[in-house]
């Protein structure tokens, strides 16, 4: 039986739901309808944040973004939707925010669940219907209005906005978005793993699995650094990670390139000389390995030393000068050869998805399709760590839902 409505949503994340909200309140008693393919709406949305919601960024602009045309689109759409009207219409719903010293926005509860509550009692409130487990198995465009069938039935939509994220859901599973933008006909780039550890090649990280670092990450390609990010590098048995690493991941999961560590970034290279061999002096009878006492984690010394040619046993009155400058540079510029990944599941992201110019940027309806919308993590727009991804998923959902 075919049942009609004045708006489908697919997809129940951040901003399918905010922009299911939006067209409820632009359209007072008009049929509007979430199609989640999970077993409830914003799962992927509760564990953001560790658990806390990091909802957006106080310096978000479009710098903070990548994918062909991302730019343009980001300084248009926040001209309306930025940080402090996603902020201001989320307090009219009722949820009180609060920024850290670095500018992240989480919920005053710090429990992702508050969010997608004032969310849920609004949509409620508003009538908004939420149907999950409804994986749609096609879309049809016929007589000016879209046809979406589930396993459940069929709905004839006048307004039909696609948020249904991207190459994987919360659990890491195929999320099914590919096959939505086939069935449509969408013109996409290719898919990529974004803010995800970045598995490098050998098992040269072996040793130092577990092990933190305060370090500067770059990426480099072709011999130029690409981009650089300060901060805590995790090493896994053969990946890196961390916040810093993870807005390198974007390329760096292309493969091609390589990350440079300066594991010390607060002193020169003849700063650095100047210490090693101050310790060196100091600890002239003991193994070099000493050296490292205070400044490293000791595996991270004996990888270091291994990969420099030193014998950890060699006694420091014997280190060269030559073996000096070799140290230094490993310190500064230590280098791993990124493999290329398509493994989506410990992706936050997915770089990639519709192209840009296929919609238009003022209300993110495509150009080819008169009533459908296209938002979110859908689109070829990926944001760095740090609440820029909700952002822009909270600011183009606001702006299709008023748009629609």
């Amino acid at each position: 039986m075919k049942r009609h409505v004045f708006a489908a949503v697919i997809g129940g994340g951040a901003a399918g739901l905010i922009c299911a909200l939006r067209a409820a309140e632009r359209h007072p008693g008009q049929p509007v309808v979430i199609l989640e393919r999970a077993d409830r709406v914003g799962k992927k949305l509760l564990v953001t944040g560790n658990g806390r919601c990091n909802l957006s960024h106080l310096n978000a602009t479009a710098a903070s973004y990548h994918g062909e045309g991302s730019s343009a689109l980001i300084n248009i759409l926040f001209q309306n939707y930025n940080t402090d009207a996603v902020l201001r219409y989320f307090g009219s719903l009722g949820l009180l925010t609060e920024a850290d010293a670095e500018g992240r926005v989480y919920p005053r509860t710090n429990l992702a669940s508050s969010v997608l509550d004032v969310l849920r009692l609004h949509l409620k409130r508003l009538g908004v219907e939420e149907l999950c487990g409804a994986a749609v198995t096609d879309v049809r465009r016929r007589n000016g209005q879209y046809e979406i069938v589930t396993q459940d039935g069929l709905l004839e939509a006048e307004k039909l906005v696609v948020a249904a994220g991207g190459r994987t859901d919360y659990a890491g599973r195929d999320s099914g978005s590919a096959d939505i933008l086939r069935l449509l006909g969408l013109r996409t780039t290719k898919l990529s793993p974004s803010l995800s550890p970045v598995r490098v090649k050998g098992d040269i990280l072996r040793p130092l699995k577990g092990i933190r670092a305060d370090a500067e990450a770059s990426l480099i390609s072709g011999g130029r650094i690409i981009k650089s990010e300060r901060g805590e590098v995790q090493f896994t048995e053969n990946a890196l990670s961390g916040i810093c690493i993870f807005n390198l991941s974007r390329e760096a999961n292309r493969g091609g390139c390589e990350i440079a560590l300066n594991l010390l970034p607060d002193l020169s290279r003849g700063d650095l000389a100047r210490e090693l061999k101050a310790r060196l002096t100091r600890y002239s009878e003991s193994p070099v390995s000493d050296i490292f006492v205070g400044m490293f984690h000791k595996n991270i010394g004996m990888f270091l030393l291994k990969a420099c040619g030193i014998s950890p046993s060699t006694e420091c009155r014997n280190i060269s000068d030559k073996e000096i400058n070799t140290l230094c540079g490993k310190i500064a510029d230590c280098r791993f050869t990124c493999e290329a990944s398509s493994d989506f599941r410990k992706a936050q992201v997915t770089a990639g998805g519709i192209c840009l110019s296929e919609i238009d940027s003022a209300t993110f309806e495509s150009k080819a399709h008169p009533g459908l919308y296209l938002i979110g993590e859908a689109l070829d727009v990926d944001g760095d760590c740090g609440g820029y991804n909700l952002q822009f998923a909270w600011a183009s959902g606001m702006c299709a839902g008023d748009s629609l």
